[in-house]
């Protein structure tokens, strides 16, 4: 799917810098960027979700005693 992008004059020397470390096209870094962003936020949500397994199954009995408090 083609799209124009728009960038403030900030966001495109973001772009560039990103592109100049990648060494890749500002294309690429974009694309790039937009990965590692959706891994961050997966890996994120993953460890949320694993926190609350735990709490609500090995540490239940504490987190009960913890609220009781």
């Amino acid at each position: 799917m083609a799209m124009t992008l728009r960038l403030s004059d900030t966001h495109n020397d973001m772009t560039e810098r990103l592109a100049e470390q990648l060494q890749c096209s500002k294309h690429e870094a974009i694309l790039r960027a937009i990965e590692m962003a959706d891994e961050r936020m997966t890996v994120k949500k993953t460890a949320i979700e694993r926190a609350r397994y735990i709490l609500e199954t090995r540490d239940k009995e504490l987190m009960e005693r913890l609220a009781d408090a």
